[in-house]
């Protein structure tokens, strides 16, 4: 996915963000990591359970402990502390619980349907527009209903 250079280099400069593309070798490793904050993991364990090239993995670990996103201690990785870990394990651990709940839903069209509740707000000058009148004006014998029955 191409993304604006200049915002990209900035963000990541500025070390704020977490600017780690979801398809990448270091999401996945610090994703794993991330989901096992208290635990250490040597590299071919964290191998065992990512997707990622077995001669990726020793690069990747190293490139986020310059980043300050993991730490080492030989021959254990873990996850850094850092609340931009914290911040993408409660993401994570959202998607999962939406995949969870939503996973069958059918999302197709949403959007053609989709409905702005600003404009289903209903406050007290909406209903006198409905109604032609406030409820203080209302007749004493007057119901409400559209016909006068009482």
């Amino acid at each position: 996915m191409p993304v604006n250079f200049d915002d990209y280099r900035e963000a990541r400069d500025d070390g704020d963000g977490l600017p780690i593309d979801p398809a990448s070798n270091a999401h996945r490793i610090l994703s794993y990591l991330a989901a096992h904050p208290d635990l250490g993991f040597k590299p071919a364990e964290i191998r065992e359970h990512v997707d990622v090239p077995a001669g990726s993995v020793n690069p990747t670990l190293a490139r986020l402990e310059e980043r300050g996103l993991v730490e080492h201690e030989s021959p254990y990785w873990s996850a850094g502390d850092d609340d931009r870990l914290a911040a993408l394990d409660g993401t994570i651990a959202s998607m999962r619980a939406f995949e969870d709940r939503h996973g069958d839903d059918d999302f197709e069209g949403w959007h053609e349907s989709d409905v702005d509740p600003r404009e289903q707000r209903q406050g007290p000058d909406d209903h006198e527009r409905r109604v032609g009148h406030t409820d203080s004006e209302r007749e004493p014998h007057d119901t409400g209903s559209p016909s006068g029955d009482e």
